[in-house]
């Protein structure tokens, strides 16, 4: 079975379609017919060109903005504008870290779960996981990243304060197993759970930092990568959306048709 690795990181400054009901009358919920492949593959670009054309008000554009970088495109590329989601709810296990990073895992799975209310996933802390459908969490010194992914069949890269590596099915877009490492060494108080929360939330799928909102705990802007210690209401309606609305291998089509029908709901 095809499988594609993909890895985000958080690298800080001291390291270095129809998409509104105003373009479609609120008729097209209704007209819209099952997407084939070929419309599918076009779903990226037609979002792309309806954020750039200038007719939607202010706010909508920023927020259709925010999910397209999120959502659709990836930190360092190898995506292919198509969603990633988990199919089913994964195992969460601390491989290594103190007592103390345990709790802030714990904020952090408690913080994901409450955006994923109401939705078929959940996160399941375990001490130990044995199953394939899995987040590995590392919260140890930069030096141990290369030994962990050595063990694991990847390479991270140096100087980097969280990093996740995730793993999906290339035909049918559904996330298989996730590794999250937040080098503690680099980064104290605060800062520790908004990386741990960052890379978490980009485990769950969404792989695209976003310049849009500062609120956001994935706004990447230069050498700014936010301090967030909680979702944003965005990031929060985001993940409810992706969960709740959205399937794996879904484009920009999907994403517009979603939005415009559930996000302010």
């Amino acid at each position: 079975m095809p499988l594609w690795p993909m890895w985000c990181s958080a690298l800080r400054g001291r390291t270095g379609t129809s998409l509104s009901r105003d373009l479609c009358g609120g008729r097209c919920f209704q007209m819209v017919p099952p997407m084939t492949r070929s419309l599918r593959s076009c779903g990226l670009g037609v979002l792309v060109g309806v954020l750039l054309s200038g007719s939607l008000p202010g706010e909508e554009k920023q927020i259709l903005r925010y999910l397209n970088e999120v959502l659709l495109e990836k930190e360092f590329g190898g995506g292919d504008g198509r969603i990633l989601r988990w199919i089913e709810s994964p195992e969460v296990a601390l491989v290594e870290g103190s007592g103390e990073h345990r709790k802030v895992l714990n904020r952090v799975v408690g913080q994901l779960n409450e955006a994923l209310e109401g939705t078929s996933i959940r996160l399941r802390p375990v001490e130990k996981s044995r199953r394939a459908r899995r987040i590995e969490v590392f919260m140890v010194p930069q030096s141990r990243f290369v030994a962990i992914g050595r063990e694991r069949a990847f390479e991270p890269p140096r100087h980097q304060d969280g990093y996740v590596w995730v793993i999906w099915n290339t035909e049918k877009k559904f996330i298989q197993r996730a590794i999250v490492l937040v080098a503690v060494d680099r980064i104290e108080g605060d800062l520790v759970q908004h990386v741990l929360l960052e890379e978490m939330t980009q485990a769950l799928g969404p792989l695209g930092d976003t310049a849009v909102t500062p609120e956001s705990v994935m706004y990447a802007k230069g050498q700014d990568h936010g301090k967030a210690l909680k979702l944003s209401d965005w990031d929060r309606r985001m993940l409810g959306l992706l969960y709740g609305h959205l399937k794996p291998g879904d484009g920009g089509i999907e994403v517009g048709v979603a939005y415009a029908r559930f996000w302010g709901k």
